[in-house]
């Protein structure tokens, strides 16, 4: 099978890497033309996975219509504030001699201009493409322990099961396990939202808070990314598997975690502006945290946690003010 990955990130790169080790031809797409000459030279990205060698026979380019020339899969990984442009020169390609390619999208976030979730913003710009072809891919996977052949659990979800199952068989190794899921939707405001919740929890690092703290966010964030996603459609039991609580956990609780970085360093009194000026790769809580604001007032779902990143984020409220104000909201059921 030939396979066009579209992002030359560490997760793009490792993914393929499995995919080429799986019997596949993978071409990659970047628009830095230095990217490209720093990969065909070193075979390594040394900025993003140090030390990780991916094959010699990966083949970079700038051209995406070389990338996917004659690809039965396309799996795009490139950072959700660009998702838009980047599905835009893809819907503007049509596949030669009638192929209908599987595209996979294994980038979390809500777009915030739209409020759509990424397979939202590639079926709106991708003409040919039909949801049935259109599969998530996500779950508790830092790039960091997969590209050194850590095991991991992951989810592949599509509405049609036989997509599913091809992306399925395709990613699966030794070290990487895939399940299918026909929720797309829930898993891919999993995938979104917990990033919210993981700056949430590195604040809570950076001001050196307990465990039982650190465990009450994280059942109270789950909390609202499911009621989030059962107002829009998902269903609530994939918020208690990988693509949710398994995300959440390793997106809050991980060292490798960006959105973890980014919280702690505003507990520890960093503005977000100097934390983000001296970061190289992207965290992808910080826009998604307006847009998950957004969306949970469009759909008129009450999520005090993320109200409170955002307001700590953009606002300049104090983390500490912030959670007093949690813990003085008004009392109530656990389920509600």
């Amino acid at each position: 099978m030939k396979v066009a990955v579209l992002g030359t990130g560490g997760w793009g790169l490792t993914l393929g890497r499995v995919l080429f080790e799986n019997g596949n031809k993978v071409s990659f797409w970047t628009h830095s033309q230095e990217e490209v000459d720093i990969l065909n030279e070193f075979h390594e990205y040394k900025d993003k996975l140090p030390g990780v060698v991916f094959p010699k026979e990966f083949f970079y380019t700038t051209d995406m219509s070389l990338a996917l020339d004659d690809a039965d899969m396309i799996l795009i990984v490139v950072p959700s504030q660009f998702m838009d442009s980047v599905s835009k020169q893809l819907g503007a390609i049509t596949p030669a001699n009638g192929k209908k390619p599987v595209v996979v999208c294994a980038t979390k976030g809500i777009l915030e201009s739209t409020l759509q979730r990424m397979s939202e913003v590639i079926l709106s710009n991708v003409s040919w493409l039909t949801p049935d072809r259109m599969v998530a891919f996500s779950g508790p996977s830092h790039a960091e322990e997969v590209s050194r052949r850590i095991y991991t659990a992951i989810v592949a979800a599509c509405p049609s099961e036989e997509s599913a199952q091809l992306v399925q068989s395709a990613m699966s190794c030794s070290y990487l396990r895939v399940y299918t899921s026909s929720d797309i939707v829930g898993v891919e405001l999993c995938g979104s939202v917990k990033n919210v919740i993981a700056i949430a929890s590195g604040v809570l690092y950076g001001i050196n808070a307990g465990d039982n703290t650190r465990a009450a966010l994280l059942t109270r964030g789950q909390a609202e990314m499911c009621r989030l996603g059962v107002a829009l459609g998902a269903d609530a039991h994939t918020f208690a598997g990988l693509a949710g609580m398994g995300d959440l956990i390793v997106t809050c609780l991980s060292p490798h975690s960006r959105n973890r970085f980014v919280g702690e360093q505003i507990g520890q009194g960093k503005t977000l502006d100097e934390i983000l000026s001296h970061m190289k790769m992207i965290a992808e809580g910080v826009p998604t945290c307006r847009s998950t604001k957004a969306l949970a007032e469009k759909v008129g779902v009450e999520m005090p946690i993320v109200n409170a990143v955002y307001e700590t984020l953009f606002n300049g409220k104090a983390p500490e003010k912030s959670i007093n104000e949690l813990m003085q909201r008004e009392l109530k059921s656990e389920v509600w």
